[in-house]
């Protein structure tokens, strides 16, 4: 007995039904995934990290915007048979205890790149003395 009345006609059919299809994003969302970036602050720095190896040092680029840090990179290459073009931004808020002069940016020898910022140390108030609270009974015996 057949499921489905094209099964009757095609019984042919059936068995590609029951393959998986291909995601045909799956690639890209992979891509997309490991191109995450990672945040880390320790020893007073504060560093994101880019896995930004599919790109050369010139088709990089990072920016100061306003309070905001802009990671770019854009690849284009061609050949006989087409074209490629690769493009990815980045845009992350400059956390409030970050000094944005202190702003750097590198590649490492596999092609990762890493901006990184020194953490502002808390301002110690000038002029600012403690008073110590006491009670009325230790003023009276005075």
């Amino acid at each position: 007995m057949a499921l489905l009345l094209s099964d009757a006609f095609f019984p042919g059919l059936a068995p590609l039904r029951l393959r998986r299809r291909r995601d045909p994003f799956a690639e890209l969302f992979e891509e997309l995934h490991s191109m995450h970036s990672r945040v880390s602050r320790k020893d007073g720095d504060y560093s994101v990290s880019f896995k930004t190896s599919e790109f050369a040092p010139e088709e990089l680029e990072v920016n100061v915007v306003g309070d905001s840090i802009v990671v770019e990179g854009k690849h284009s290459s061609q050949s006989e048979t087409g074209s490629i073009e690769r493009h990815f931004c980045q845009k992350m808020l400059i956390p409030s205890d970050i000094d944005p002069e202190s702003i750097q940016s590198a590649l490492d020898s596999n092609g990762n790149l890493s901006v990184s910022a020194e953490i502002k140390k808390p301002a110690v108030e000038e002029g600012k003395r403690n008073i110590p609270i006491g009670t009325h009974s230790e003023t009276e015996q005075k």
